[in-house]
């Protein structure tokens, strides 16, 4: 395969990896927002806490999870800067200069298992 072809497929993934990550993040604002008007609504009708309590833990469940989803996201994200390595593309640029992290070869561990996956490589464009 061409190197541009490699490229250009590196981007669509890096696009897709970065909505993906978006979605989650919005996922979890919308949960938050959900709890604050389960919260506000509950004062203004002056309801007492027990009732919809376990929708309220329910969504706070699902906040665990979508931030379970984030960690691994993130680790997927470090998978996929190594595959990028693996197929020849090491120091191309894929991201764009706004998903630069300010600290690079930071290590990402997976917690859960407590072992490091690899270093967050993402190289800017130019």
């Amino acid at each position: 395969m061409s190197k541009e072809k490699k490229i250009n497929v590196a981007k669509a993934l890096a696009a897709q990896l970065r909505v993906t990550e978006e979605a989650i993040d919005t996922a979890l604002a919308e949960a938050a927002n959900l709890i604050e008007t389960y919260v506000t609504s509950r004062r203004a009708i002056r309801m007492s806490t027990i009732i919809g309590n376990d929708a309220h833990q329910n969504t706070l469940k699902a906040m665990l999870a979508l931030s379970t989803a984030q960690q691994h996201m993130t680790i997927a994200h470090a998978n996929l800067s190594l595959v990028q390595e693996q197929v020849g593309l090491g120091h191309v640029a894929i991201l764009p200069a706004e998903d630069k992290p300010e600290k690079k070869g930071q290590p990402v561990t997976n917690e859960a298992a407590n072992e490091t996956v690899g270093e967050e490589v993402v190289i800017a464009a130019e």
